[in-house]
């Protein structure tokens, strides 16, 4: 089995493995508003659970975790995304909408100052609370979301293909044998 190595290169300030890259931001929460976050928050992951797969697959969002830490003081942004920082957030913000980072992000210090029309100001904001991981891994560093969908849909078909009376006659024909072997595997 051979074996390929993928450099981790620097995207803004946070890391980049392979096509993917991470967003790790520290925030403080304000005062008494730990609660309100937190419903604020299950209204943008609702959102993203049942936004378009167009949107999600544009953004290129692999994963998006929120932890409210330190008896309710700090917030963790942690994310990963197919594309660099600026797209990221540009895309983000234009599908999924300002609205929706705005609803829990004004429950952070420092965000009454942002101006909340300009995406350069959001993503100052954004990027004066990130903070470079000490290190980066990501399973599949060489995939983009949708490259990782399409994978997905081709090995449906082609179980639909295994399913379907007759096929093991087809698939003796020797252009099927890359395939097969790595069916296989």
């Amino acid at each position: 089995m051979s074996q390929t190595t993928f450099t981790t290169t620097f995207n803004g300030k946070g890391l980049r493995h392979g096509a993917v890259s991470e967003l790790s931001a520290f925030l403080k929460i304000k005062p008494g508003e730990a609660d309100e976050l937190r419903a604020a928050l299950v209204r943008l992951h609702e959102r993203l659970r049942h936004a378009p797969w167009e949107y999600i697959r544009q953004i290129g969002v692999h994963d998006m975790r929120h932890v409210i830490y330190e008896d309710d003081t700090r917030l963790l942004w942690a994310t990963e995304f197919d594309t660099d920082f600026d797209p990221y957030i540009d895309d983000a913000l234009s599908l999924i909408g300002v609205d929706s980072f705005a609803d829990w992000l004004q429950h952070t210090v420092g965000w009454d100052d942002v101006d909340h029309s300009s995406s350069a100001a959001i993503k100052r904001y954004v990027q004066s609370a990130q903070v470079t991981a000490t290190c980066y891994y990501q399973a599949i560093p060489d995939m983009t979301l949708g490259q990782i969908a399409k994978a997905q849909q081709v090995l449906t078909a082609f179980q639909k293909v295994l399913d379907t009376p007759g096929a093991a006659e087809a698939l003796q024909n020797p252009v099927f044998t890359p395939l097969l072997e790595e069916a296989a595997d």
